[in-house]
């Protein structure tokens, strides 16, 4: 045997056992930590791509969240109303508005469940007469509500006159509504007459109210409905510390609804159904409140 062979003899047997040694657990170890770490990384990875891909699936699988009866336009920012409501027990509804088959809403409206509560006559109707407004008062209170709403079209109503009330025209892309202002006086406090007059107009839930610094009260309802043709309004009253009482009402409809009422001659009769909406917010409709306290 030369010695080729006896060097090929010596290798040919089993290979020895692997010495484990403490650096090799170590670095065992963190190849395993690194290895698990990695693979949760992908997961969370994978969760977080599929959730991403699933709101972006709902978000267009959903329906458009735009009111059915709002128009169709620019977004606007809703503002929510701060006064605070009256700290008096709600009334109990005695049952659902439902119009009248005689003049119901137009073909395709929807009917509005508003709850009927009983309306309450004040104590005292004011205690006064109505107080006329002048041509200054007039120009005085349209210049108000156009600062206050500038993104509404206020014009003035046909057949409007100088009276005991003022009436004119609020429009937007939405159609044309109205508002109609009075004034009277009353003897006592403003607190008084706002309490008194809290469920004159059949709200269920409790009325809004702000007081001023100077003891004016601003008095806001809710929107109620009546006929024809499922017609609405809202009114704010505002009574002042000087016996001033001030009543503005919000309508849906506005000239296009009426026109001259041939069996009165210089009266004015309803004969179209209006916006379905009133045409402002409830915020929208309360910057009357402090503004026309401050002319009136």
């Amino acid at each position: 045997m030369n010695i080729e062979e006896k060097l090929r003899g010596a290798l040919d047997v089993s290979a020895p056992p692997p010495t484990t040694t403490l650096d090799h657990v170590l670095k065992r170890g963190r190849r395993r930590v690194f290895a698990q770490r990695a693979g949760a990384m992908l997961g969370v990875v994978a969760v977080v791509a599929g959730i991403g891909i699933g709101a972006t699936t709902l978000n267009h699988a959903a329906p458009d969240s735009t009111p059915a009866d709002q128009p169709n336009g620019p977004a606007t920012v809703e503002h929510s109303l701060s006064w605070p409501r009256v700290n008096t027990p709600a009334q109990q509804p005695y049952r659902t508005w439902q119009p009248a088959t005689s003049a119901p809403p137009p073909a395709g409206r929807q009917v509005l469940q508003i709850p009927l509560c009983n309306s309450r006559e004040p104590l005292e109707v004011f205690g006064l007469g109505t107080e006329e407004l002048s041509a200054k008062s007039v120009d005085g209170l349209i210049d108000v509500v156009r600062r206050e709403l500038p993104e509404m079209t206020i014009s003035n109503a046909p057949g409007n006159s100088i009276r005991d009330a003022i009436e004119f025209d609020v429009t937007d892309s939405g159609g044309t509504g109205s508002i109609s202002i009075s004034a009277g006086r009353f003897a006592g406090t403003p607190q008084f007459h706002a309490d008194d007059m809290l469920w004159v107009t059949g709200d269920c839930e409790p009325a809004r109210r702000l007081s001023s610094a100077d003891g004016t009260v601003m008095q806001l309802h809710s929107v109620r409905p009546y006929e024809p043709f499922q017609s609405l309004k809202q009114v704010l009253e505002v009574f002042r510390k000087d016996g001033l009482f001030v009543r503005v009402e919000l309508r849906n409809y506005g000239s296009p609804d009426v026109r001259p009422d041939p069996k009165q001659p210089g009266s004015w009769e309803r004969f179209g159904a209006g916006r379905a909406t009133l045409p402002l917010t409830e915020e929208q409709f309360a910057r009357l409140g402090p503004a026309i306290a401050g002319v009136a």
